[in-house]
């Protein structure tokens, strides 16, 4: 690498330019000896050093400064740091504005890091590994997704996040008579419908679902799939709005089932992120791939006396994912089949390091071993995430399962749990610490 001379006083757009400046085989055929390089620790040093001082930074070598301003730029990390330095504050407030450390300036982003890879050996595998505190996202995968910055009311503090992040599930459903199947046909093609008949026993168990989460000091609630309409969006959003809990709980965000609640033709599918205490309806996350049954998918999951194979999922699809930064995570959301398609969002979510993955999803009871797992362990071994599945009751009841039955998955790098429940409204709580995902009492 040949050597240069620069002076930059924004720390995150001069670290977006340096990235850029580097290409992959550069660094493969270099970065170990750089890492090992005593004048690039030293220069690595010194940029950390006028960065923290908020002075000029001067770059001889690319990689050195990188490695100074990320170090520098992880005491403007919500996660890692704690109050930064005045220097940094700009980065900090620029983060809690626009979900981003950069200006905007470079195409891309530059965000704070929450999560690493699960696996990894002792060098970093490419240059974007190589930083602990930024992920540098490049155009094309800034492109791919959308983006959401919470308001601050919304998201997650530190005290949520100490002693491990508390997510919980619920079946919300579990007679098929509580759903309503449709079979709709068009030029010669079959296609099906299935939402909620907004019985008042399915109202009624909003409350009390709710009321548990607040009971177990969850931050985060996830409903399963298909288990949401326009009136059902309403009776959560009022629940959480009109409870007497809901000036001090520690309900932060709540997805309630995802369902057409556009009541668009044909259906959409979208989850919904609220606002845990005001009911406000935060991101809106259409499903992108429908998923079609075959006959012997219909026998397996004893639907072929209501659906008649082939037959492929009614919808308005969704096109891309939604990254949302919720304070100290990093958020996304998959309907059902859209985990399972990695070539589709495995690429752009680990560009941006999420680190929390929810999935509502309509399928059979939950096991360990089930393609649910299968398919998350790809996200937290490349990327660190937590992945968090939410399932109903609807086909274990339709397949005879006895009870307690499988509701629920929490994957992350090399662990999974599984929770169980008997009854719709039975709470399933994950504790994710960054290690295994735990059960709570």
């Amino acid at each position: 690498m040949s050597s240069m001379r620069q002076v930059s006083q924004d720390y995150a757009d001069l670290f977006c330019w340096l990235f850029d400046g580097i290409v992959a085989a550069e660094f493969g055929a270099n970065g170990e000896r750089w890492l090992r390089d005593a004048e690039v620790q030293a220069e690595a040093v010194a940029v950390e050093a006028a960065a923290l001082a908020g002075g000029p930074v001067e770059v001889h070598h690319p990689f050195a400064a990188l490695l100074g301003l990320d170090a520098a730029l992880a005491h403007a990390n919500p996660v890692l740091g704690g109050p930064p330095p005045v220097p940094l504050r700009e980065y900090a407030l620029r983060y809690a504005e626009s979900g981003r450390f950069d200006s905007a300036a470079a195409p891309g982003a530059l965000l704070p890091r929450f999560a690493r890879p699960g696996r990894r050996g002792q060098l970093p595998e490419d240059l974007a590994d190589a930083f602990g505190s930024v992920v540098r996202v490049r155009q094309a995968d800034w492109d791919a997704c959308d983006h959401a910055a919470l308001p601050g009311h919304a998201r997650l503090t530190r005290r949520d996040r100490e002693g491990g992040l508390r997510v919980a599930t619920a079946p919300m459903i579990r007679e098929p008579d509580e759903l309503e199947w449709e079979i709709e046909e068009r030029a010669g093609l079959r296609f099906y419908r299935i939402r909620p008949g907004d019985h008042d026993s399915t109202r009624r168990r909003v409350q009390r679902v709710i009321a548990r989460w607040d009971e177990h000091d969850v931050a985060i609630g996830v409903a399963p799939e298909l288990c949401l309409s326009a009136a059902l969006l309403e009776t959560w959003q009022a629940a959480l709005r009109e409870r007497e809990a809901a000036t001090t709980s520690r309900l932060r965000l709540v997805i309630p089932g995802s369902g057409n609640v556009d009541q668009a033709t044909p259906p959409t599918n979208s989850a919904v992120l609220l606002d845990g205490r005001t009911g406000e309806a935060l991101v809106y996350q259409r499903k992108v791939h429908p998923f079609s049954f075959s006959e012997a998918d219909l026998e397996l999951w004893g639907l072929d006396g209501r659906l008649i194979a082939p037959i492929d999922e009614d919808l308005s699809r969704g096109e891309r994912v939604c990254v949302v930064e919720a304070g100290g995570a990093r958020l996304a959301i998959l309907v059902c089949e859209d985990l399972a398609r990695l070539h589709a969002f495995a690429g752009a979510l680990h560009a941006h390091g999420v680190s929390l993955i929810l999935v509502p999803v309509f399928a059979r009871p939950t096991k360990d071993r089930r393609w649910e797992r299968a398919r998350a362990e790809v996200y937290s071994d490349t990327t660190g995430s937590s992945v968090v599945v939410a399932n109903s009751l609807v086909i274990a009841s339709i397949l005879g399962t006895p009870a307690p039955v499988g509701t629920a998955i929490a994957v992350a790098p090399g662990e999974a749990a599984v929770g169980h429940a008997s009854e719709p409204d039975d709470v399933v709580v994950f504790v994710l610490n960054g290690g295994a995902p735990q059960l709570a009492p």
